[in-house]
């Protein structure tokens, strides 16, 4: 570990702090990924404290471990490890009473009286030094360039989870920010969606695309879960994007002509609802394509379920897919869902009756997707859940 460029110390501490704000990782909490490295770390050096420690501005934070109360903060300024991020290599104190850098800290003067310490930098984006894996123990020893070696290595371990994280954050945000806004329609529709992800992406994905008179509504679920999937969805998403204005069936023969080579390479299909609505009349026309996941609440309280026996894409070519029509009265609600979403019930298709008693008793969209967040978080399935919402407002007294 050796500096590569020359950067004035305050330019160095900018770039440093930056990194550490674009890893968000500040004051989060306890992560397995971590933990394993710091119990490692103890039984490998035989120490009574491994930590992984990340300094800003003012304070040092442990992410690893951490204290049953959870997130732990220190002041920068008692810090060991802020002596590490200030330069390329492993810092080892084997007696911190006989080094005039740390002899006067209250970590050693008192509680937990460190006497022997040894931290390794991580680095990040352009080597930025965001904080250390560090071994403490209370009584004077020495490390060998042998464990050096063996805390560099648990150092580049550290660094890799860290990118990781990284990684899929910014996947998460970029995944998050291509989702489109509820949207409320002059003609007393409105759309909203909602998704949330088994891991850090989504293959699920729902969509809407408002022209006058007209709003086009897209739900799709990519086989698998994770990265590879979400990669299809964003190809399926790109590719139905490009088709605003078509009748459903043909949309959706079209994008399986487009990708049914990158599909049939990768062994992948997707299940697909795609409707267009007529927000002057509610006539609503729709292509299934190996989906079934779609109902329409009457204003009866009523369902009516949209299946269809087509094929999902990916699967075959030609024109296997056929329009079918129903009409939203006011007071009626379409809403359609990824499989995911039946395993927060019984798993069968029956739970499509418990998910439109939750749309059914919901104010409104977002109390709707609050209490589907809850239920998923109690209940922790493991697939990706995605549900998209069409409401037709109720006529009112005046316009009968």
């Amino acid at each position: 570990m050796h500096e590569t460029t020359a950067v004035r110390p305050e330019a160095r501490e900018r770039l440093r702090l930056a990194a550490l704000d674009d890893l968000g990782i500040m004051g989060t909490g306890a992560e397995e990924r971590f933990d394993r490295i710091t119990r490692m770390a103890r039984q490998l050096f035989g120490v009574p404290i491994a930590e992984i420690n990340f300094i800003d501005q003012d304070h040092q934070f442990t992410k690893s471990p951490q204290a049953s109360g959870g997130p732990t903060f220190g002041p920068r300024a008692d810090s060991f490890c802020d002596v590490v991020v200030q330069q390329p290599d492993i810092v080892v104190v084997p007696d911190a009473l006989e080094d005039d850098r740390f002899a006067h800290r209250g970590s050693v003067t008192g509680e937990p009286h460190i006497r022997f310490y040894a931290g390794r930098p991580l680095s990040v984006s352009d080597g930025a030094r965001v904080g250390t894996i560090c071994l403490v123990d209370t009584a004077p020893r020495g490390l060998t360039d042998e464990d050096q070696d063996l805390l560099d290595e648990l150092g580049e371990w550290v660094e890799r989870e860290l990118r990781h994280v990284h990684a899929a954050d910014h996947a998460r945000r970029t995944q998050q920010r291509m989702l489109p806004a509820p949207l409320a329609q002059g003609d007393g529709f409105t759309v909203a969606g909602f998704t949330q992800p088994y891991s850090e992406v989504a293959g699920d994905y729902f969509a809407s695309i408002s022209s006058p008179g007209r709003v086009d509504v897209t739900l799709t679920d990519v086989m698998g879960k994770g990265y590879s999937a979400a990669i299809i969805a964003a190809m399926v998403r790109s590719a139905f994007q490009a088709r605003p204005g078509w009748q459903p069936a043909e949309a959706v023969s079209a994008v399986n002509e487009q990708l049914l080579g990158d599909l049939s390479a990768t062994g992948t299909f997707a299940t697909v609802f795609h409707a267009a609505l007529d927000t002057r009349t509610g006539l609503l026309r729709y292509a299934d394509a190996g989906h079934g996941l779609s109902v329409v609440i009457r204003a009866d309280g009523t369902l009516e379920r949209l299946a269809s026996a087509d094929l999902p894409i990916g699967i075959a070519d030609g024109d296997a897919w056929t329009t079918r029509e129903t009409t939203l009265a006011p007071g009626e609600v379409l809403f359609s869902c990824s499989d995911g979403a039946l395993d927060l019930y019984d798993g069968t298709i029956s739970a499509l009756d418990e998910l439109a008693e939750l749309v059914r008793r919901s104010a409104d969209d977002a109390g709707l997707f609050a209490e589907l967040s809850d239920v998923i978080g109690a209940l922790r399935p493991d697939d990706d859940v995605t549900m998209l919402v069409v409401r037709r407002d109720e006529k009112k007294e005046s316009d009968r």
